[in-house]
């Protein structure tokens, strides 16, 4: 047996904001941190955000764009989005600042070993691993099982497949990102391409797919990425590397604390913003959360701190999803041609006010949403 006051379980987006907070904090407030990691490294992923003020990781920032595209077989839309920027973090550069944080501090040991059950003993919760058990006061965690969500509960999946490519030749506009372009075959399912050029000669991009099923085959995403790439690009380019990767969508109401006192984080905490799949800011309002009720003694009772109406408009749009997919695209192309980039943004944030999203769902086709209404009605009823 084996003591600590704080162990987090989770070396992944939101266990190391988590412990960059609390290093933040005297010593004396956190005593010994234990970290708990099953892997030794991390896979490859790219995290992005907007911001319209500084953030805790500017300094991560490797790239930001200032300008954002949006397109499908109607439109082809670019604008400015000042004051907000687009931002994006390379994983690896996040993962190797907080390891070199974690080993500076005298107070935080990190271990690599399995965590197979958590238990509860008076005020003390176990971590119990392949290896050791561990106990602490304080435990957070990001492991969650997608099995135990509810029948009733809508379970998607946003899976993707991107390639970093260099061209030959400077086809891409540096300073402009395409948020979706949804000109690409929709087949049955919400299909649409991401790009992300950092410099006129080199770019990820990456096929994105809203539907039932969590992956596509390696065939299926390269034909999508070679014919994209050939209709828009048409110029010799190498693939650098490539990221692979899934997200679940789904209207589960993710508990903020497990059977055995666990604080949940991240994905765990249902920091995945429903309906589009952007966690990384999110992870930092309910690290800035979980800091504050520590430091007040406070319970935690909530996952992610926020308003209800946003989980029911992720609802809505996560109904349309998997009932009628083909509509995706004409809803998009509705609400980023008829609203401002920067008022889309600001709803996404969920920094609207309610005045604002009636606006923007005026703008939005009304039959289909008024039905999902009526589903979301009687479903919970």
């Amino acid at each position: 047996m084996m003591d600590a006051n704080i162990i987090v379980v989770g070396a992944g987006c939101a266990g190391m904001q988590l412990i960059n907070a609390l290093l933040k904090l005297p010593a004396e407030q956190t005593g010994d941190i234990l970290l708990i990691e099953s892997k030794l490294n991390q896979s490859h992923k790219s995290w992005c955000f907007w911001t319209s003020k500084p953030s805790e990781y500017d300094f991560l920032i490797s790239k930001y764009w200032e300008e954002l595209k949006f397109a499908s077989s109607k439109s082809d839309l670019t604008k400015k989005i000042a004051p907000f920027r687009y931002n994006y973090i390379n994983s690896e550069q996040f993962f190797d600042y907080h390891q070199q944080l974690i080993a500076k501090s005298p107070r935080v040991k990190i271990v690599y070993e399995e965590v197979r059950q958590f238990k509860s003993d008076n005020n003390l919760k176990q971590v119990i691993t392949s290896q050791n058990t561990y106990q602490a006061k304080h435990v957070y965690s990001s492991l969650h099982d997608f099995e135990v969500l509810n029948s009733k509960k809508i379970l998607l999946w946003q899976h993707f497949k991107g390639w970093f490519i260099k061209t030959d030749a400077p086809v891409f506009k540096a300073n402009q990102a395409t948020i979706m372009d949804f000109s690409v075959p929709q087949d049955g399912a919400a299909h649409f391409m991401y790009v992300l050029p950092f410099s006129e000669t080199e770019a990820l991009i990456e096929f994105t797919s809203f539907s039932k099923v969590d992956s596509y085959t390696d065939h299926t995403y390269n034909s999508y990425l070679e014919k994209y790439i050939s209709d828009k690009i048409n110029c010799h380019f190498e693939i650098i590397r490539e990221e692979k990767g899934k997200i679940p969508m789904t209207d589960f109401n993710f508990p903020a604390i497990n059977e055995h006192g666990v604080i949940q984080i991240g994905s765990a905490a249902g920091a995945i913003k429903p309906s589009t799949g952007y966690a990384f800011k999110r992870i930092s309002r309910h690290t800035e959360y979980l800091i504050e009720c520590f430091l007040n003694g406070n319970k935690v009772v909530q996952n992610m701190p926020g308003l209800a109406r946003f989980d029911f408009y992720d609802t809505l749009l996560l109904q349309i999803i998997q009932k009628k997919p083909e509509k995706v695209a004409r809803i998009m192309d509705q609400l980023f041609s008829r609203n401002s980039f920067n008022e889309i943004l600001t709803f996404l944030d969920e920094k609207s006010s309610l005045l604002d999203e009636i606006s923007l769902f005026s703008t939005l086709p009304k039959r289909l949403f008024l039905k999902q209404v009526l589903h979301y009605v009687q479903a919970k009823f």
